[in-house]
């Protein structure tokens, strides 16, 4: 693992899903990359939230998540869908190497390989990059906090599955339990860009 961590940006509906963001931002440190998201994914994340859950900008502050700074020239994306352009500007002005998103087929592979940055779904980049410890870290945050009902730390893996199977299947073996089903269908597009997932290993 490199002394500098890798950097990676958050798209609004990573950001709106607790489980995700949360193993992202406290797993990150202990597994070489940093998390960073711009005010336009903020905005955008705390308007799809649930009732009562924690915003992106709270948990940011408790945290001690990084805000970007906002992006410019986004019209020059022209093969991405219309309201990510901005989201992809803001991940060029953050100097990220990859850009996490539940929505890799709204980023053209054109316009992600013109500044360097790879599309990737959260599943795929938390089952390559999260490390055993930082896996383990999350889930015992998660049933140290949690309010009610009681989850053992194999249950709470279980239920990471339904998801983030990839991620499940990385560590299958920490707990001796089945995965939960899925509760959506897989997605068509998961990477997409030239910055490959492995060797920044």
């Amino acid at each position: 693992m490199t002394d500098d961590p890798i950097r990676v940006f958050l798209d609004a509906n990573v950001l709106a899903k607790p489980v995700t963001r949360t193993l992202l931002m406290v797993g990150g440190p202990l597994s070489g990359f940093a998390v960073v998201w711009s005010e336009t994914a903020e905005r955008e994340a705390s308007r799809h939230m649930k009732p009562g859950a924690l915003s992106p900008t709270l948990i940011r502050q408790r945290f001690g998540g990084e805000l970007g700074p906002v992006g410019e020239g986004a019209s020059r994306f022209l093969g991405t869908t219309e309201e990510d352009r901005q989201i992809l500007a803001d991940a060029v002005a953050a100097k990220v190497s990859f850009l996490i998103t539940a929505d890799v087929d709204d980023f053209a592979e054109v316009d992600l390989v013109s500044v360097g940055i790879s599309a990737v779904n959260p599943d795929l980049f938390l089952a390559a990059k999260l490390t055993r410890r930082a896996y383990s870290t999350v889930i015992d945050l998660f049933v140290e906090r949690q309010a009610a009902p009681p989850t053992t730390a194999a249950e709470f893996h279980s239920a990471v599955a339904r998801q983030h199977p990839l991620l499940f299947a990385a560590h299958a073996d920490l707990y001796d339990i089945a995965p939960m089903p899925s509760v959506h269908s897989a997605p068509t597009v998961l990477f997409r860009g030239e910055r490959p997932l492995r060797s920044e290993d």
